[in-house]
C-alpha cells in the first residue's frame, strides 16, 4: 500500500513536466492536422489547374475561400504592368514541392496561372 502512495507522490512531484509534455504532444498533433488540411487544399488546387477549372475562380476571395491563403506573395512587372503573384505548395515540403503560381492584376482578377 505504501508503494502506491509513493508512486502517486512521484507523479504529483512531476505533474508540471507531465502537463508540459502533454501540451507539446497536443500541439504537434494539431500542427500535423493543419499540415494535412493545407496539403489537401493544395492538391485540390493542383487538380483545378490541371483540369482547367481554376479559370472559374476569377477573384482572390474565391481562391482563398476554396484553397486557402498562399504560402508566399510578391509583385512582379510583366509587359509593363504590375502583377501580384501567389505561390502555393505543400506545407512542409520546401525545396522538392511542385508549385502553383497564380497571377493577379491590380483589380484582383486572375490573369493566368502556372504549375511547375
Amino acid at each position: 500500500m505504501s508503494f502506491l502512495v509513493l508512486a502517486g507522490c512521484a507523479k504529483l512531484q512531476h505533474l508540471d513536466q507531465l502537463l508540459t509534455l502533454k501540451a507539446v504532444s497536443d500541439e504537434q498533433t494539431q500542427m500535423g492536422k493543419e499540415i494535412e488540411r493545407q496539403d489537401a487544399r493544395f492538391e485540390r488546387l493542383v487538380a483545378a489547374v490541371e483540369e482547367g477549372s481554376i479559370g472559374g475562380y476569377k477573384d482572390q476571395k474565391s481562391v482563398t475561400g476554396q484553397f486557402g491563403p498562399p504560402i508566399f506573395t510578391e509583385t512582379v512587372q510583366e509587359d509593363g504592368r504590375p502583377l501580384e503573384v501567389w505561390v502555393y505548395r505543400y506545407a512542409a515540403r520546401f525545396f522538392d514541392s511542385p508549385k502553383v503560381y497564380l497571377y493577379w492584376d491590380q483589380a484582383g482578377q486572375l490573369v493566368r496561372w502556372e504549375y511547375k
